[in-house]
């Protein structure tokens, strides 16, 4: 096994490029395929083997690659995170969880307008805050070195576990949005305004959990994956 050159390097940087990849998982994995097959052949079997690597790895292949990773990103993302969500409903966590919501409620009897109610459920809205600072700051790290091989590539290049977890902590935030932000709804509806606190004490349990869970499905997949 030898060490390829600089400019091998260069043209295996350039042919993959045209491929027009955005998935950084797929964009090494190709890359590191093409390396570690061209450097079982001497020097001057580059060009032929390279040529045939390109026949393999065509435009249409590849994309097929990154939809197919996708889709089964996405679904094991989601799957991790139900298993994840699932385990904290055992017996010790689930008295955790029913003290945890008792309290919520409990503190919730000293609010005295719609308003303040409201403002509990931004809680776990500054959680998910800080965790997209901070896996944005991971994933970037991970994702420099990447670009910074494949500038020029005329596309962004992103994680696309990154994306999906990036998706999902917005999805609290667009369905609070929904549910409260209209006047014909539940907060500003009078004759609910009475229950609201409670209302919002139990969103504020529920979207705590959502948070925690996505927390800890990244821990466990940031051990293996680019985010």
């Amino acid at each position: 096994m030898r060490h390829l050159t600089d400019i091998e390097l260069q043209e295996v940087r350039k042919e993959i490029t045209r491929k027009e990849i955005s998935s950084a998982e797929i964009l090494m994995e190709i890359y590191d395929h093409y390396i570690s097959h061209l450097q079982e052949f001497p020097e001057e079997e580059f060009n032929e083997q390279l040529f045939e690597l390109d026949q393999k790895f065509t435009y249409a292949y590849c994309h097929a690659l990154q939809a197919k990773f996708k889709k089964a990103a996405h679904a094991d993302i989601s799957k991790t995170q139900w298993q994840v969500l699932r385990s904290y409903f055992c017996l010790g966590r689930w008295m955790y969880f029913v003290g945890f919501l008792a309290m919520a409620i409990y503190l919730s009897t000293y609010f005295q307008t719609v308003e303040e109610a409201k403002l509990i459920i931004l809680l776990p809205f500054i959680l998910l805050f800080g965790f997209q600072l901070y896996y944005g700051y991971q994933s970037y790290k991970h994702m420099k070195p990447i670009r910074q091989n494949f500038k020029g590539i005329g596309i962004p290049i992103q994680s696309s576990l990154a994306g999906f977890f990036e998706n999902r902590a917005s999805l609290p935030g667009m369905f609070i949005y929904a549910f409260i932000s209209f006047p014909a709804l539940f907060f500003n509806w009078e004759p609910t305004k009475v229950i609201a606190p409670q209302v919002a004490a139990v969103f504020t349990v529920l979207i705590t959990l959502y948070a925690l869970s996505l927390i800890e499905v990244w821990k466990i997949k940031s051990k293996t994956a680019l985010v």
